[in-house]
Order: C-alpha cells, then sequence, then structure tokens
C-alpha cells in the first residue's frame, strides 16, 4: 500500500476507478487512485516486484519483439529520426502534419546517451547511426539479445535500480521513453539519473498524459492507462514537479500523440459487445482518428506528452 504521495507527502487519497488487464487479460483487479493535494493518480496496492514480470510477456510485449515488418508509422518516424538534426524540405513539411518524432536528444557530438527501457533498441539503433555512443538496460534478457544482434554491443540486463553501475557524469542524455510510468520508485530513478548525467546534461522522457481529453472521457476504459503495467500516472504538472523537487530545471513540454482514441474504443466497446476487437493495429483506423489527436495534442491535451530537462 501507499503511504504517502511521491511528490507532495499527502496521505489523503481520492479513489478514481477499478481496472484489469485489458492489454493481455491476466486475471486481478487494480485499483487507481488520486492525490487529493497535487493529483498525482496512481495504482494502490501496487504488483510486487516478484510479481509483475509476469505481467510483461516477452514473445508478446510490443517493446520486447522485432518484427521485420515496419508499419506505416514506424517507418516514417524512422525518415524524421534520420533528419532529425538536418532537416530537408520533406521532413519539415512532415513535421508540420504527423508529430512522430518524441523523445530525441539535443544534438552532442560524439555523445553518450543511455537508454532506460529500450526493449530492442530501435531507437537506439536510430540514434547511433546519427553518431551517438549508444547505452541501453532493459529488464527482459530476449529484448537485449535481439538488440545485441542489432550491432549495439552497450546494452545491458537489469532495471533503472542498475544505473549505480555506470560512472557519474557519464552521459550527455538519459531517455526514458514509456518508463517512467512503469517504475516503482519513480523518485530514485530520477536521483540516480542526475548523478549519472554530466553537468547540464539532458533527460528526456515521455509518459501518458492523465490529463488528457481522452484520458477523461474514457477512464477506465483508456487505452494508455495500462494496468497494471503502469503504476503512476502523470500529467505535464505532476512530472514537472516531481523533476523538479529532484534537482532538474524544465526545458521544453511537447505533446506526441497516436492510437490513443482508437485503443481506448477498442477496450470500450469489446466489452459493450463482450469480444475481443483490434483497433490499434488497423491503420486506416489509427490513421482517421489523427486528425483529431493533432488538434487535442495542438491545445496540450493530447494523450502522450514529452518532456525535456537538464541537471542544474
Amino acid at each position: 500500500m501507499i503511504n504517502s504521495c511521491i511528490i507532495c507527502g499527502s496521505s489523503k487519497f481520492i479513489p478514481l476507478y477499478e481496472t484489469r488487464d485489458r492489454m493481455f487479460g491476466f486475471p486481478g483487479k487494480f485499483f487507481l487512485k488520486k492525490c487529493s493535494a497535487c493529483s498525482l493518480a496512481f495504482l494502490d496496492p501496487q504488483p510486487t516486484q516478484s510479481k509483475i514480470k509476469k505481467y510483461y510477456p516477452s514473445k508478446t510485449y510490443y517493446a520486447y519483439n522485432k518484427s521485420n515488418k515496419k508499419g506505416f508509422f514506424e517507418k516514417l518516424r524512422d525518415y524524421l529520426v534520420g533528419h532529425y538534426y538536418s532537416p530537408n524540405f520533406l521532413s519539415r513539411l512532415i513535421t508540420i502534419c504527423v508529430k512522430n518524432v518524441p523523445a530525441i536528444p539535443s544534438y552532442v557530438k560524439r555523445g553518450k546517451i543511455l537508454d532506460v527501457g529500450c526493449g530492442t533498441g530501435d531507437t537506439l539503433v536510430l540514434l547511433k547511426k546519427l553518431g551517438w555512443d549508444t547505452y541501453g538496460i532493459d529488464m527482459d534478457r530476449n529484448a537485449i539479445s535481439i538488440g545485441m544482434k542489432r550491432g549495439l554491443s552497450n546494452l545491458k540486463l537489469g532495471t533503472y535500480k542498475d544505473l549505480t553501475k555506470y560512472p557519474d557524469n557519464y552521459f550527455d542524455a538519459i531517455r526514458l521513453y514509456h518508463v517512467i510510468e512503469h517504475l516503482d520508485d519513480p523518485t530514485l530513478c530520477l536521483r540516480l539519473i542526475r548523478k549519472k548525467l554530466k553537468k547540464k546534461g539532458e533527460l528526456i522522457m515521455g509518459t501518458p498524459n492523465m490529463d488528457s481529453m481522452i484520458s477523461k472521457l474514457f477512464k477506465a476504459y483508456w487505452y494508455n492507462l495500462d494496468s497494471p503495467r503502469h503504476f503512476f500516472l502523470f500529467s505535464p504538472v505532476t512530472l514537472g514537479r516531481l523533476v523538479e523537487k529532484e534537482g532538474f530545471r524544465i526545458k521544453k513540454i511537447e505533446f506526441c500523440s497516436a492510437g490513443g482514441i482508437a485503443g481506448s474504443l477498442q477496450y470500450y466497446m469489446g466489452d459493450m459487445m463482450d469480444k475481443k476487437i483490434d483497433f490499434i493495429h488497423k491503420f486506416v483506423i489509427v490513421l482517421g482518428f489523427y486528425p483529431v489527436e493533432w488538434i487535442l495534442d495542438a491545445f496540450q491535451a493530447g494523450d502522450i506528452f514529452t518532456l525535456k530537462a537538464d541537471s542544474k
């Protein structure tokens, strides 16, 4: 059980709703609460570290398997990342229409970057081509094995707690994309990161937005709720407060969403019709809702946001 809020220390919590594992269908009920003082949302109680691994099936969890066949959005992202530091006319034009390049570090010549929760290394492969000295850590053995076969030699099997094994003041950038919400102790993680970053080193995070319009509309059916894998659900305000509390200075917050409406609808309609529905893998459906998500991002009410900060 959580006794006090990790951001403000309050012990007054408001029950939100009961949830379940909608991605894989593992049995169990999970309960989402909110801090009445700062509005941080979290599961309470949270699965123990000895039990959480089962909720990340290595062969089917999206970050731990690598398909040779890339979808449209993956190919588009690869192209935009490849031109991130030297954009051409086409990449600039696409970026206006599609905000699909999340959590990419500011350029540092021969810089060292660590990706915490790197999965099979999709982003590290792209950053390596752009000149970065790439490092990664992940708790899934199969994902690490795949990443190393892709030419990423500096990968480690472990969790954020194994950041202690890296030298202090070593990295120019540390990236956590869809990771901070999975951690049992985000505060400890940020403290370790601050030690490992060089002075003015960059912290880059991306995470679901608990204050998004889609979250408020779908509630327990929200696709990015992802119980029980997501322990903490942040908003730009709550994550910003936590980051500043741990000695970082926020540089930029951006919104970059896609798929949240399709995924939430598939969960809602699946319950209503009592059958499994798959919208999230239907390109036409995801693309059809994208203009709505683009508008929500423009009004800072989108499903996913990225935060960049530096160590003081």
